[in-house]
């Protein structure tokens, strides 16, 4: 397959995950929002009505296997991009250990925060939240990617 098509393959996965997991999110915590604070009639789309029967609890931690499911799914084409684009395998390794590092230390951060905060919430959850972000976008890949194409045209030069 031709590079270029590969780009745009990866492109168009990375971005089919990217708006289906911020629809997902957004409404799943717009409709958590209004459970919450008792408001009438809950807005939900169409395609997320399936979960107005479940309470608010199961709703609220069902985002955090919706995290893995995600985290999981970004791994694996960010993975498969870097080993379709790039041949320096070194680079899946790198890949592996980046989002396991991510996965372990977010995991840290969050089973601290609930089993010694007694909470879900405040500056450790963002913090862990923030680096969950960084594991579901492309940012990674094409991190790799570009230190892979920079590493090949340094070495292509006589310095």
């Amino acid at each position: 397959m031709k590079l270029l098509y590969k780009y745009i393959l990866f492109f168009l996965i990375f971005a089919i995950l990217g708006f289906s997991r911020e629809f997902l999110f957004v409404h799943i915590n717009q409709y958590l929002y209004s459970v919450y604070y008792h408001f009438p009639d809950p807005y939900l789309p169409e395609a997320l009505e399936f979960i107005k029967p479940y309470n608010y609890e199961t709703i609220y931690y069902s985002k955090f296997a919706l995290t893995v499911i995600y985290y999981l799914a970004y791994f694996m084409t960010s993975y498969y991009c870097v080993k379709s684009i790039s041949e320096n395998k070194h680079l899946l390794k790198t890949c592996f250990y980046i989002f396991l590092l991510i996965l372990v230390f977010s995991s840290i951060l969050t089973a601290y925060n609930y089993f010694i905060n007694n909470n879900l919430g405040g500056n450790v959850y963002t913090v862990s939240r923030w680096l969950m972000g960084i594991a579901q976008s492309p940012l990674i890949a094409l991190f790799l990617i570009a230190s892979d194409k920079i590493q090949n045209q340094l070495g292509q030069r006589k310095i």
